[in-house]
């Protein structure tokens, strides 16, 4: 008996060794062995049933992911970085780059999902490659708990916050998960914490965070992840007075949340509301919420006084000349359900009843979702190939909201969100300042268009000032000016100068009836009555504007040749007209005619660029000495 039980226990010995050398995880582990490969996906093996509804995007990230998690170098100093370009620009796909390392969160998300689509659950072969990578990303750490992005060392506050971030949702995802290696764990968690811990302790991260808003908000997301699985009271203390206290500092008080010291379109409906989204997420529930829902008040406001609906309901025009890093001149219906549906509601519409006028209906999302479920049946297997080389092929933005509830409106509160909107009002002239950065923002309602007017200290290169947005309530937006771009942009161009003088530092006067008004921090209603804006040209001269109920007056007067641009907003059923002393575009059946001088020439120049369903067509007015012209609404 004793004799039996003893070959049983060898045999079960060796069939246990056998096991152990033969099993791809651990024959990698042996020295000089390959990794196995991550391989295809299956098609055969799944069906577009296997997808729920909000999961209808994630057939491209099965179908690439394979190419993403082999890209994971195996050996060498580089072992566990992720070489291949499919996040971030090409140039910037370096080692020491903390920023590619973010897609840890996506190789985290494929190994830990239990889903009927996922044949990468629990992956062996997947497993090293996630271990590897968690290990290279706790490498490239400063000893303080910096990360680097542009070279080698050269720590910033961008890559050491965003790293939070992203972090912060890897380790929730592997918690409770398949094996992973715990000491490892406690590694990532320990670098973890030290990032969080320097941007809330270095001065000059902070500096730079109230500049660059998005870059330090990623930290409190990262921060209130982190604290959500390993609860800390002390750190918890100092995260939370640093959400008290900078609030405020990091927002506005227009409302926009800083970057490069100005708005930003893109940055702020982007990743500063990916960072107060996971905040919400994880703070809805503590006195931290009035701070969040204050903020996300104050943005919509913003937003709305900013953003005009198109009466066709294809989106809205934003007033873009402002906007300081990014370049987004239209809010799209389509790519906001896509956005949503992808990437996760950042806008806490549930709790701020004006977000609502900015989401999609619940009707809206079921559409979309079956149009989107009938072109996977059609397409099934026919998965398009993640473009190596560009800025976001494969982005981990896809996976980290996932968890998170949506919330969409019904017709009837996305309905009373867009009656709502300030520019719905008959008549009004609204003005908003930010006293820190002298910016003021002027939003001028009258019976026949709404416009915005400009101005304050040129902050970056692509930002143009002046009359920035013109629109009807019923044809839309008829006027905008764009960033970057002189071609396209509104304003007066002085001898033969390149650039439009509203391409630089504007210091505008403003008065009602006759009356000067001092422009004050904060946002406020301005008296009934003719509002005009002056300002003096940096030699002799100067510019007004004067906004009447029915027309929009402009006088120029500067010695020498003088070019206007007007740049209109054409749609595919427009008419344009130059003729004499008038140039007419006409929109379902309406007529808006700017009407100039006699002795003014006009031409009109069409740029190529494109806002939502529009093209852009620059008017170009010349004169000598002296210019005025009217846009005339009466007729609309």
């Amino acid at each position: 008996m004793t004799w039996h039980r003893s070959t049983f226990a060898l045999r079960a010995l060796l069939v246990g060794v056998l096991i152990i050398l033969f099993s791809p995880f651990a024959h990698a582990q042996s020295a000089g062995l390959s990794w196995p490969p991550v391989p295809p996906v299956d098609w055969s093996k799944l069906k577009p049933e296997d997808f729920s509804d909000d999961e209808l995007d994630l057939p491209y990230y099965v179908g690439n992911f394979h190419k993403l998690a082999n890209s994971v170098v195996e050996t060498g100093e580089n072992r566990g970085f992720i070489d291949l370009s499919v996040w971030r620009n090409q140039q910037d796909n370096k080692p020491y780059n903390a920023r590619i390392m973010e897609n840890i969160l996506s190789l985290a998300f494929f190994y830990s999902t239990k889903r009927p689509w996922n044949q990468y659950y629990a992956s062996p072969a997947l497993r090293l490659r996630l271990e590897a990578a968690l290990s290279f990303w706790c490498k490239i750490q400063s000893p303080d708990g910096r990360f680097s992005e542009y070279g080698a060392q050269q720590w910033n506050l961008a890559a050491t916050a965003f790293a939070t971030k992203f972090m912060g949702q890897t380790l929730t995802l592997l918690k409770g998960g398949p094996p992973i290696d715990p000491q490892l764990i406690a590694r990532v968690a320990a670098a973890d914490r030290r990032a969080i811990e320097i941007v809330l302790t270095d001065a000059d991260f902070y500096q730079h965070g109230k500049i660059f808003t998005n870059q330090y908000t990623n930290m409190w997301a990262g921060g209130v992840a982190y604290l959500n699985l390993y609860p800390d009271a002390k750190l918890a203390l100092t995260l939370h007075r640093n959400i008290k206290e900078n609030s405020s500092v990091f927002q506005s008080p227009a409302g926009y949340f800083y970057e490069a010291r100005g708005p930003d379109w893109g940055y702020n409906l982007g990743t500063h509301h990916s960072n107060l989204a996971i905040s919400w997420h994880y703070l809805k529930g503590t006195d931290l919420r009035r701070i969040l829902l204050q903020e996300e008040k104050d943005f919509v406001e913003w937003l709305a006084y900013n953003a005009v609906r198109e009466p066709d309901g294809r989106g809205f025009t934003l007033n873009r000349g402002i906007e300081t890093r990014q370049r987004q001149p239209f809010l799209d219906t389509d790519a906001l359900m896509r956005g949503q549906e992808e990437q996760g509601q950042r806008l806490i519409a549930s709790e701020v009843p004006p977000a609502r006028a900015f989401l999609p209906t619940r009707d809206e999302v079921n559409r979309y979702r079956a149009r989107r479920r009938a072109e996977l049946k059609q397409n099934w297997t026919k998965i398009k190939e993640a473009a190596v080389g560009t800025f976001s092929a494969f982005s981990p933005y896809a996976f980290l909201h996932r968890s998170f509830e949506k919330w969409y409106p019904t017709a009837a509160e996305q309905a009373a969100a867009l009656k709502a909107l300030p520019y719905f009002r008959p008549s009004f002239t609204h003005q908003r300042m930010d006293a820190r950065e002298r910016l003021v923002f002027t939003f001028v309602r009258r019976p026949g268009y709404y416009a915005i007017f400009n101005s304050g200290p040129h902050l970056t290169s692509q930002q143009r000032y002046g009359l920035g947005l013109v629109w009807n309530p019923e044809i839309g937006s008829l006027l905008q000016s764009q960033t970057g771009t002189d071609d396209g942009s509104w304003g007066t161009f002085i001898g033969d100068r390149q650039a439009a003088f509203e391409a630089d530092s504007l210091d505008a006067d403003f008065s009602i009836g006759g009356r000067m008004l001092t422009p004050s921090s904060g946002n406020r209603d301005l008296p009934p009555g003719i509002l005009s804006v002056k300002y003096r040209f940096s030699d002799q001269g100067d510019k007004t504007i004067t906004f009447r109920d029915k027309e929009l007056m402009v006088e120029v007067h500067h010695s020498g040749q003088l070019k206007e641009n007007i740049p209109l907003l054409v749609g595919v059923d427009d008419t344009i007209v130059n003729k004499p002393g008038e140039v007419v575009l006409t929109r379902a059946g309406r007529r808006f005619s700017i009407r100039f001088d006699p002795d003014a020439k006009a031409t009109t120049l069409d740029t190529g660029l494109k806002v939502g369903p529009r093209r852009l067509v620059t008017v170009q007015l010349r004169s000598l000495n002296n210019l005025s012209y009217r846009l005339d609404f009466s007729l609309l």
